[in-house]
């Protein structure tokens, strides 16, 4: 777990419109290590997803990547052609994006587009493509009778499957996992995880795991990434992080989390809204809503200062 797979460095990626620029990326810097999950988390309009999306180069317009670099096993991915692009997508990198009903193509079966996955990458048949398919669906759950059915056909667990299915079938080196477990019951949630770290064992893979649901990456991630409008604000292990988080932010993440063990304990939400993205304030970005706001605070930025196996942007770390 100690070999580099990913590196993103001072990424910046704007939303440009025609009065305003959106800082949804702000200068983030992140390392992704060989067969770990990472788990970044944040409140919606944090820039989680942004982040996943700039990866792989998949931005939806007006969105664009203004400086930094994405290295994914020494190769900078921001300066590969659209033809180069291509071949990493699916191949190196895998994806599974928030929702799948609209991610998935209505009109077409769910193992024809699995096979077109393949036969993009590899030079083979299409009778041979098939078989990978349908041994990539058994890996899922999904039994080999359903690969002619249509995104329709399948429940949400099992399209989330099929997705999961499509996204590794060519055993990529990371899988970006963009809300994976959303609009899921609490049993199949827990499956599609269980599912996820059970390819992670098998095949060495890395993912990046997207999610709005702090104490879900501190049960399955091995390091936890925290964003607040569009920066890291702290990166520490999962296991140190749930004992003691370090940066306001996620202190107030942990304490909003219910716990059925702990019923005498009052659930603290988090006070006030994120910022307005296109006029976000002036230093630190949190603030407004911080309960240890110092003047310092309102005027100069925090640094990611590196404590021990983690590191914090905080005012009160670091003199």
């Amino acid at each position: 777990m100690f070999e580099k797979l990913l590196r993103i460095i001072n990424l910046k990626t704007y939303y440009f419109s025609r009065k305003n620029v959106i800082k949804a990326v702000d200068n983030v810097s992140l390392d992704i290590f060989r067969g770990e999950i990472v788990g970044l988390v944040g409140e919606s309009g944090s820039g989680k997803s942004t982040l996943g999306l700039s990866i792989v180069k998949l931005l939806p317009p007006p969105g664009k990547i203004v400086g930094g670099e994405i290295i994914l096993d020494g190769e900078n991915i921001l300066k590969k052609t659209d033809r180069e692009l291509r071949k990493i997508r699916g191949r190196k990198i895998g994806m599974i994006f928030q929702d799948p009903l609209t991610c998935l193509d209505p009109l077409r079966r769910i193992g024809d587009q699995i096979i077109e996955t393949i036969t993009v990458h590899l030079k083979i048949d299409k009778e041979h493509a098939r078989e990978m398919a349908i041994k990539s669906l058994e890996r899922v759950g999904i039994p080999p009778d359903r690969i002619d059915d249509y995104p329709h056909q399948l429940s949400g667990g099992m399209r989330q499957r099929a997705m999961i299915a499509m996204a590794t079938v060519l055993n990529p080196d990371l899988l970006i996992a963009d809300e994976p477990t959303t609009a899921l019951d609490v049993i199949v949630q827990s499956r599609i995880m269980d599912l996820l770290e059970d390819l992670r064992n098998e095949r060495n893979i890395s993912i990046l795991l997207i999610t709005h649901d702090i104490a879900l990456v501190i049960e399955r991630s091995n390091r936890v990434v925290v964003m607040y409008a569009g920066k890291i604000c702290e990166v520490r292990g999962a296991e140190r992080i749930a004992v003691e988080p370090l940066h306001p932010y996620t202190k107030l993440l942990i304490q909003s989390i219910p716990d059925i063990e702990k019923t005498e304990i009052e659930l603290k939400p988090i006070p006030g809204s994120p910022p307005d993205m296109r006029n976000p304030p002036q230093g630190c970005r949190f603030w407004p809503r911080c309960p240890h706001a110092m003047e310092k605070c309102k005027i100069e930025e925090p640094q990611l200062l590196s404590l021990g196996e983690g590191a914090v942007a905080c005012h009160l770390y670091g003199g």
